[in-house]
């Protein structure tokens, strides 16, 4: 067992793939079934195929490869590996390897890391930035006899671009960068020196994870936030029983045209849906595809009394819904100049949690937003 925590840009992933490759090269008189894997298999095909392929490039190997595409997988002399995303079961099911690569780590859950251990015959490969101050890795994994542990940052990479140093820098607690605004100290801790940062000031903490929402949660829709580049467009299902909500992440991607957007919701069974109301053009086009979606009529202070309605109520979280358990760790209020926690939100990480909160204001406060006019005054 191997497990690499490190800072963000540590040279993880390179050095891993490096290492897999070298691998190959000298195991030739045997086969070897390598599985590389992540939570879901969008974020895999964007980060580690992608960087697979251009480390192959680099190295002169690609010549020696044959690569299948469609199914993600890299033939180079005995060795075959696999990418495969933990969220496609059916493809995972039975599957047995040599060596087993989770990268990072932190998305999965033990089950998962279960599964894949008891049908890999060598070694585990577990990668991650400690982004949370708990987790089963700590307790379960890094104090097995049989587990390398290894922490690196930055420093340790000699190959990082220049801005991207700059970019983690600027989160250091230095004079210079308290002058420009730039300080995050528990970025710095997580992304700069790779360490475990407990967060302050979260916005919710009455939420817990379930494997699945019950099947007589009757009562369920779907809360949709529009996003495009830099955003994403997110889309939760949202269901109400006694005093809880049960909440299930269904897509959470950038760069969704309508069409994009309409092709998820597809799938999905067909339910009231909530979105937010800046694109009317978009609504009405996803309306018109068949879809009974209607824009969320807000109301001066109505982020502050949404969040104050969720908080008052039990939520329980879906385990795949990773992108919207990331929000609600990650989730926090505003601090004044002297660290004073303020009733208002970072404007961060609530692309899921925004969605739901439509579903609440809509479906259970009974607050309606004026519209408002031309000239800026509500009726």
């Amino acid at each position: 067992m191997f497990v690499f925590e490190g800072g963000s840009r540590s040279s993880k992933t390179y050095s891993i793939i490096q290492f897999l490759l070298i691998y190959a090269l000298s195991n030739q008189d045997r086969t070897n079934r390598v599985l590389i894997s992540r939570k879901k298999g969008t974020w895999l095909s964007s980060t580690v195929w992608t960087d697979f392929q251009n480390i192959l490039v680099m190295t002169g190997l690609m010549q020696d490869c044959s690569i299948n595409k469609t199914l993600k997988i890299v033939h180079l002399y005995t060795t075959t590996f696999e990418f495969v995303g933990l969220d496609d079961v059916q493809k995972l099911h039975g599957l047995t390897s040599d060596i087993v690569w989770i990268n990072e780590a932190m998305e999965c859950n033990k089950d998962d890391f279960d599964q894949l251990e008891q049908r890999c015959s060598r070694f585990m490969i577990l990668d991650y930035n400690p982004s949370a101050e708990e987790h089963w890795i700590y307790d379960k994994v890094i104090g097995r006899k049989d587990c390398y542990f290894d922490h690196s940052t930055m420093i340790d990479n000699p190959f990082i671009p220049d801005n991207m140093r700059r970019k983690i820098l600027s989160y250091e607690p230095t004079e210079y960068n308290y002058s420009q605004g730039t300080v995050d100290k528990r970025k710095w801790l997580i992304y700069g020196l790779g360490k475990r940062a407990k967060i302050e000031g979260l916005v919710f903490d009455n939420w817990k994870i379930i494997k699945e929402v019950p099947l007589w949660v009757k009562e369920r829709y779907y809360g949709l936030d529009f996003g495009y580049s830099s955003d994403p467009t997110a889309c939760e299902e949202v269901g109400f029983l006694d005093n809880a909500i049960y909440l299930d992440e269904k897509f959470y991607t950038t760069g969704m045209l309508t069409k994009d957007i309409i092709e998820g919701l597809r799938p999905l069974p067909r339910r009231k849906i909530w979105s937010e109301s800046a694109d009317p053009r978009l609504v009405d086009e996803i309306y018109n595809a068949g879809f009974n979606i209607e824009a969320v009529r807000k109301y001066a202070g109505s982020i502050e009394a949404g969040i104050d309605w969720m908080k008052g109520h039990r939520m329980y979280v879906t385990e795949n819904s990773i992108d919207l358990i990331r929000e609600l760790k990650n989730y926090t209020w505003q601090q004044d100049k002297n660290g004073k926690w303020l009733n208002v939100p970072v404007d961060s990480y609530n692309h899921c949690i925004d969605g739901i909160r439509y579903v609440c204001l809509m479906e259970r406060m009974g607050q309606k937003e004026p519209v408002k006019d031309f000239a800026g005054v509500f009726r």
